[in-house]
């Protein structure tokens, strides 16, 4: 899952500046529906009511604070990143909130699967099958190193 810091540089990217109110209610909001996908249902009567309380601020203010940092990332200069969290489809209109965490949850989620699958550091070999043929490969090449390097003495004692 990622982290606080790498949701808010994510944001300040999309040209989210940091003094805007939406701004931590959306790193919050994703933080939520990332941990419990069940928050996207009900954005109104779930999301927005415990961004609210965290912050002590109403869910109306929440809202709004949101759509208002939701229209700021639709007007961003970085149109590339914008495509990427879109899974490369083009929206040319701001999105309403709900279609917004659905987008940033199911990006944060992309990368987090794909950096998750570049890491086998807490796989096993029964866990993971490509791992499994890793280690036989690396135990064939040592072989064949060992082989090669008693041939290559041989062959410097004939000298």
């Amino acid at each position: 899952m990622p982290t606080e810091s790498e949701i808010k540089s994510t944001l300040r990217r999309l040209g989210v500046k940091t003094t805007n109110h939406g701004y931590s209610y959306v790193t919050y909001g994703i933080l939520l529906t990332l941990k419990d996908k069940n928050y996207l249902e009900y954005i109104t009567k779930n999301l927005y009511v415990d961004i609210a309380h965290n912050f002590n601020t109403s869910d109306l203010c929440v809202e709004r604070d949101i759509r208002t940092t939701v229209e700021a990332i639709w007007n961003t200069d970085d149109t590339e990143l914008l495509m990427e969290i879109c899974d490369g489809v083009s929206i040319p209109k701001r999105p309403a909130n709900k279609r917004f965490f659905e987008l940033m949850h199911d990006y944060f989620t992309r990368i987090t699967d794909k950096n998750s699958k570049k890491s086998c550091s807490e796989c096993t070999e029964e866990q993971c099958p490509q791992l499994k043929r890793l280690h036989k490969r690396i135990s064939e090449l040592e072989k064949e190193n060992a082989h090669l390097t008693h041939m290559l003495g041989e062959l410097r004692g004939q000298q």
